[in-house]
C-alpha cells in the first residue's frame, strides 16, 4: 500500500511540475495575443488543462486542478488577476463535459477526434457563458477558449498517443548497441512542410497575404493523406508555430486567433475524415482477403468433391460396363447359332464401349486425373501429349518454374484448366505453328502465359462459356485473366501467391 501511495505522490508531483511550467509558458505567449493577463488564461492554458484532463486518469485530476488554482492565486498576488475566482468557477464548470467525454466508449481514433472536438466546444461554450453572465465580453472569451482548446487538446492527444503506443525498451547494453532509426524521410517531410508554412507567412507579397489561411491548408492535407490523423494534427501544430512566428500578425491578434481556430478545425475534421476513410479501407481489405480465403476453400472443397465423384463414377460405371460386356459375351456363347442374338450381343458390347468412352470424357472434365498422379508440370506435359499438338504441326515449348508445394489444390486445378482450355482453343481455332507456356512467380503473384503465333480466336470462342468459366474461377481466387488476339493469341493469368504459413488443402 505504501509503495503505491509513494508512486502516486511522485507521479503527481512530476505531472504538476510539468503542467505548471507549460501553463506559465503558454500564459506568457498568450499575453501577446489575448490583450491582457486575464484573457491570456483563457487561451492556451485553458486548452492545456483540457488536454491533460482528457488524457490523464481521474486520480490525477485533483493535483492538476490544485496546481492551476495555486498558479492563479500566485499571479493574482504578483500582477493582479481580479477575475481569477471567475476563471476557477469556469474550470469547475467545464469538468462536466470532460466527465461525459470520458464515459463514452470510443473504439476508433476518428471517433476520439470527434469526441475531443465536441468536448472542447462544450467546455468553451460553458466558460464563455459564465463569462458573459459576469458582464464580460462573452464572444471574445468564446474565441479564446475555442482557439486555445482546439490547438492544445489536439497536441496533447498527439503526444499522449505517441507515449502510450510506443514500444519502450529498458536502457541497457542491448539498447545502446542498437542503431538509431532517425527516419530521415519523415524528418525531411516535416521540415519541408514547416518551411512551406513559414514561407507562406513571410514570403508572400502583400497582395496575396489574404490568401495565406487557404494556402496553409495544403500542409495539413498533405500530412493527413500521408500519415492520417497524426499527420493532420502535426501539420496543424507546425502551422500554429508558423503563424505565431509571422511578423505580419503581431498587429492583428484577432486575425491570428481566427486563423489559428480555422487551422485547428481543419486539422481535426480532416484528420477524422482521413482516419475514418483509412479504417474503412482497412476493414474492406480485411473482408476481401477473408472472402478470398473462403472462396479458395470453397473451390478446394469443390475440387475434393469432384475428385470423389469422379473416383466413384469410374469405379462403379467401369465395373458395370465390364459386367454388361461379360453378360453379352455369355449370351452370344449360349446361342451361337442364333444370328439375332449375336447381333444384339455385339450391339450391346459396342454401346457399352461408347458409354465407357463418354464417361471417361466426362470424368476428365469433372476432375483431371493427371492432377492426382503427378506434379502440375508433369500434368501439363501429359496434356500436351494427349492433344497431339505435334501431329497438328504445332511446336510446343514449356517453361515451368512453379513448385507444387507453393500452390494450393485450387490453384493447381485452376492453372491446369487454364492450360487445358487455352490449348484446346489453339488446336481448334488458332491455326498456329508454335505455342509457348510459361509459368513463374513474380514477387507476390503467380504468372502464367500461354501464347501462340496463330490467327487468334473467333469472337464467339473468345466470349464463350469455356473462357468465361475460367475467368470467373480465376477472379474468385483473387486473380485476373487477360486475353489478347492482336498478334496471335496471348492468354495471361495472374494469381496471388499463397502465404507461406497457409496450410495446404
Amino acid at each position: 500500500m505504501i509503495p503505491r501511495i509513494a508512486s502516486y505522490v511522485a507521479i503527481s508531483l512530476a505531472a504538476c511540475f510539468i503542467f505548471a511550467a507549460g501553463w506559465f509558458c503558454l500564459w506568457s505567449i498568450g499575453l501577446h495575443l489575448a490583450g491582457g493577463p486575464v484573457l491570456a488564461v483563457l487561451l492556451f492554458p485553458f486548452g492545456l488543462r483540457l488536454g491533460l484532463l482528457l488524457q490523464s486518469p481521474l486520480a490525477y485530476w485533483p493535483p492538476l486542478l490544485l496546481c492551476e488554482t495555486l498558479l492563479l492565486y500566485w499571479l493574482d498576488g504578483e500582477i493582479g488577476l481580479p477575475a481569477w475566482p471567475l476563471i476557477q468557477a469556469g474550470t469547475l464548470l467545464t469538468l462536466l463535459p470532460l466527465l461525459i467525454a470520458r464515459r463514452q466508449r470510443v473504439r476508433n481514433d476518428w471517433q476520439q477526434l470527434l469526441v475531443l472536438l465536441a468536448t472542447v466546444t462544450a467546455a468553451a461554450l460553458l466558460q464563455s457563458l459564465l463569462w458573459h453572465l459576469a458582464g464580460e465580453d462573452g464572444l471574445t472569451a468564446l474565441l479564446l477558449t475555442l482557439t486555445g482548446g482546439l490547438t492544445l487538446t489536439s497536441t496533447c492527444m498527439l503526444i499522449w498517443h505517441y507515449l502510450t503506443r510506443a514500444t519502450w525498451v529498458p536502457l541497457g547494453p542491448a539498447l545502446i548497441d542498437q542503431p538509431v532509426d532517425w527516419r530521415f524521410r519523415h524528418l525531411i517531410w516535416y521540415l519541408l512542410l514547416f518551411v512551406l508554412s513559414l514561407w507562406l507567412q513571410l514570403g508572400l507579397p502583400d497582395s496575396l497575404v489574404r490568401f495565406t489561411p487557404f494556402c496553409l491548408a495544403i500542409p495539413i492535407m498533405a500530412m493527413a493523406w500521408r500519415y492520417g490523423w497524426q499527420g493532420a494534427l502535426l501539420a496543424t501544430l507546425m502551422n500554429t508555430v508558423a503563424l505565431m512566428a509571422g511578423q505580419a500578425w503581431h498587429d492583428h491578434p484577432l486575425d491570428l486567433l481566427l486563423s489559428l481556430l480555422a487551422q485547428s478545425l481543419t486539422g481535426l475534421l480532416l484528420g477524422a475524415g482521413i482516419q475514418r476513410q483509412r479504417e474503412l479501407n482497412q476493414a474492406l481489405t480485411r473482408q476481401l482477403a477473408h472472402n478470398r480465403q473462403l472462396t479458395e476453400r470453397l473451390l478446394e472443397t469443390e475440387e475434393s468433391i469432384r475428385k470423389e465423384v469422379a473416383r466413384e463414377l469410374h469405379d462403379d460405371i467401369g465395373q458395370t460396363i465390364t459386367a454388361i460386356r461379360t453378360q453379352a459375351g455369355i449370351v452370344r456363347r449360349l446361342a451361337p447359332d442364333n444370328p439375332g442374338v449375336g447381333q444384339s450381343s455385339a450391339l450391346i458390347d459396342t454401346l457399352s464401349l461408347g458409354i465407357y468412352d463418354a464417361v471417361r470424357g466426362l470424368l476428365g472434365r469433372l476432375r483431371p486425373r493427371q492432377l492426382d498422379d503427378m506434379s502440375l508440370e508433369q500434368a501439363v506435359q501429359s496434356l500436351l501429349r494427349e492433344l497431339e499438338l505435334e501431329r497438328h504441326g504445332i511446336v510446343t515449348r514449356l517453361e515451368w518454374r512453379l513448385a507444387d508445394e507453393d500452390l494450393s489444390d485450387a490453384q493447381r486445378a485452376t492453372l491446369f484448366r487454364v492450360c487445358q482450355e487455352g490449348l484446346n482453343n489453339v488446336v481448334k481455332h488458332a491455326n498456329a505453328s508454335s505455342v509457348r507456356i510459361s509459368a513463374q512467380q513474380q514477387g507476390e503473384r503467380l504468372q502464367l502465359l500461354l501464347e501462340d503465333d496463330g490467327c487468334g480466336l473467333p469472337e464467339q470462342t473468345a466470349q464463350g462459356y469455356g473462357l468465361l468459366g475460367i475467368r470467373e474461377r480465376v477472379q474468385a481466387l483473387g486473380g485476373n485473366l487477360q486475353l489478347s488476339c492482336l498478334h496471335g493469341t496471348q492468354l495471361t493469368l495472374s494469381l496471388p501467391s499463397r502465404k507461406r504459413d497457409e496450410p495446404h488443402a
